[in-house]
């Protein structure tokens, strides 16, 4: 019984997102169902967990779910009706040759092998006590977090100041089983997985045409030590790794805008936007990155206006999050000092210790292995080599969003401000390791990729 009541809290929630995505993509003629159903994942993410956030201000319990649902089908049938209506047909590409195949096989297997070694693995600290906690606390309260729980000091420690994108979705699951069973919680992260392999091979194989090097960097996603068994890995339940997901598909679709002339990677790259900052604070900063990177891709190709309108959704969820946590009294967060420049001036001297602790970090083959200096080594390549927009943009998203986090550290209150660097960096690094493994995957591809005229 259990697994029918999760399979309907799954169902709902792609179809959702599935007719977001066919809403968004209702101009192409064809669309590949692999990549629809990696968005209408992400996509059916942020559609339940916002409904399920703006819906409990007004209900709660059998109907807030029952409105919810409702909404997730009307979303389904719209999107279907929409590709109906414009003679939409679904194709799904097949690997050819060898060596293809034996990649997607491969690329397969480790799907199936995270989704195991998930299930046998428990959540990790933040896991449990950021993220679990507000979908427990949530789901003994109708499917609406107390007001009391926002301005409780004696909850401070869950930071409820944190976004909802992730705990909301695991709440939805908790309210289809009818218990908050943790078990079941953790197969959200292995779907994000899967999604993000997929796009990732989807993303490099568009940008650099060539097949197998999306399928290689796909095949290698996974073996990086702590992307597997580091605090904020796929396995352990933080937010982490769905945040650099949907960064690398904002990102991804951002780059494939700048070789095609139809405007659909906008949508995409917008409701990216807007899911970025609902997923984890630092989610803010990377839609900064994307919109300052948006803005170059979009002077360029002369979408001014499309890009405007591109960063209005997300812009919307910061500042509704902001007003909500100002109208809930919450309890401020405890990690940073409030920025100014006298704190700034103060903190000088932390430049120097921030950038040793940083770059020990990148260092560490216990943690990366040999994967920053692939990363360096491409970069460097695709930079000098080519010196094209997209080399820059890619090089901007890799990079600033190091240097933005490291800067954060100068207001760190904790009484060791490189135990703070030490315990978080790790995490705030894997936000970028799928764009990384894109850059890597475009420098082995050789060649300079000359503008499309059309979706392929």
């Amino acid at each position: 019984m259990i697994l029918l009541q999760l399979a309907a809290a799954y169902l709902t929630l792609f179809a959702a997102g599935m007719g977001v995505t066919l809403l968004l993509l209702r101009s192409l003629s064809r669309l590949n169902l692999l990549e629809c159903g990696c968005l209408a994942w992400l996509f059916g993410v942020g559609v339940v967990s916002l409904l399920l956030w703006i819906g409990g201000t007004l209900v709660s319990g059998v109907i807030l779910q029952a409105i919810v649902t409702v909404a997730c089908l009307a979303l389904g049938v719209t999107g279907w009706r929409a590709k109906q209506r414009a003679g939409v047909i679904f194709e799904l590409p097949r690997p050819s040759g060898i060596t293809q195949w034996l990649l997607t096989i491969f690329v397969l297997l480790e799907i199936a092998t995270i989704f195991f070694v998930s299930a046998k693995h428990t959540l990790g600290w933040d896991g449990l006590l950021n993220w679990e906690i507000k979908a427990r606390y949530a789901f003994v309260n109708g499917g609406v977090l107390p007001v009391e729980y926002y301005s409780s000091a004696g909850r401070s420690f869950s930071h409820p100041e944190y976004p909802l994108g992730i705990p909301l979705t695991e709440l939805w699951l908790y309210m289809w089983i009818g218990e908050a069973h943790q078990f079941w919680i953790k197969t959200i992260f292995p779907f994000f997985y899967a999604a993000g392999a997929c796009l990732l091979a989807l993303i490099a194989t568009r940008i650099s045409g060539r097949c197998w090097v999306g399928l290689l960097i796909a095949a290698l996603f996974p073996f990086i030590p702590y992307f597997t068994s580091g605090p904020g890995g796929v396995i352990v339940g933080y937010v982490d790794f769905p945040v650099s997901i949907v960064y690398l598909t904002g990102l991804g679709y951002l780059l494939y805008s700048l070789s095609t002339r139809i405007e659909y990677p906008f949508y995409i790259y917008a409701s990216c936007l807007a899911l970025l900052p609902w997923l984890k604070q630092e989610g803010a900063i990377l839609w900064c990155v994307l919109v300052a990177l948006g803005l170059v891709v979009g002077w360029q190709q002369k979408k001014v206006r499309l890009f405007a309108v591109s960063i209005l959704p997300g812009l919307f969820v910061i500042i509704s999050w902001r007003l909500y946590l100002k109208l809930m009294d919450a309890v401020p967060p405890t990690d940073f000092s409030p920025l100014s420049v006298h704190a700034l001036l103060n903190s000088a001297h932390r430049v120097g210790p921030i950038c040793r602790t940083l770059f020990a970090e990148i260092e560490s083959t216990n943690h990366w292995g040999s994967f920053w200096l692939l990363t360096g080594l491409a970069l460097l390549y695709l930079l000098v080599l080519f010196r094209d927009t997209r080399s820059v943009v890619l090089a901007g998203a890799i990079l600033v969003p190091v240097m933005v986090y490291s800067s954060t550290y100068l207001f760190s209150a904790w009484p060791s401000y490189t135990a703070h660097v030490t315990a978080s960096m790790p995490r705030l690094l894997l936000h970028i390791v799928p764009t990384a493994w894109l850059a890597i995957g475009l420098a082995l591809s050789f060649r300079r990729v000359e503008p499309e005229k059309q979706h392929t």
